[in-house]
């Protein structure tokens, strides 16, 4: 039997090694060292073998990753992910524009709607005054119509979610 850290050969039933000491397996649970690691043949001369560091790989330029390895934080090619988008409830869009007019259209993400809807509201107030009441009518009939198109709105968002699954706007 082989000692398996210097290699010498050893005496039958043996349990250490004579040459370096190690402890020897077992003849039931020996296994032969894989070749690839096995150690080298002891030198003719008696000297020990030199040990050196493991051989380098071929290197890769800075900033390249081996062939099949995602690189830090890269998510692997599949399916395109896209984020999780929330149904709008109807309902608080509808008080949202109810409160202040364009905001349950900011609420659906109209920004530019919604803000348009609030200064319009706002020249709307300024011509009642102006008519002495009379432009108060057009007034409170785009202020139910902007509740009525935020909730409608607010259904066709919901619409198209469920059916694309992203948000239309």
């Amino acid at each position: 039997m082989n000692c398996p850290s210097c290699g010498r050969e050893s005496s039958p039933g043996a349990k250490f090694c004579e040459n370096c000491g190690t402890p020897l397996p077992s003849v039931q649970s020996f296994q032969a060292p894989d070749p690839q690691y096995a150690q080298a043949p002891p030198q003719a001369n008696g000297a020990q073998p030199q040990y050196g560091p493991p051989p380098q790989q071929e290197s890769q330029p800075y900033g390249q990753q081996p062939y099949g390895q995602q690189p830090y934080g890269q998510q692997p090619y599949g399916q395109p992910m896209y984020p999780i988008v929330q149904m709008k409830n109807a309902g608080i869009a509808a008080v949202l524009a109810f409160l202040i007019a364009g905001l349950g259209h900011i609420y659906l993400g109209l920004i530019t709607k919604g803000i348009v809807f609030m200064i319009l509201m706002v020249v709307l107030w300024i011509v009642g005054i102006f008519t002495f009441g009379i432009g108060f009518i057009v007034y409170i009939i785009f202020w139910l119509w902007q509740i009525y198109d935020a909730y409608n709105k607010a259904n066709q968002y919901n619409a198209a979610l469920q059916q694309t699954g992203r948000a239309p706007w």
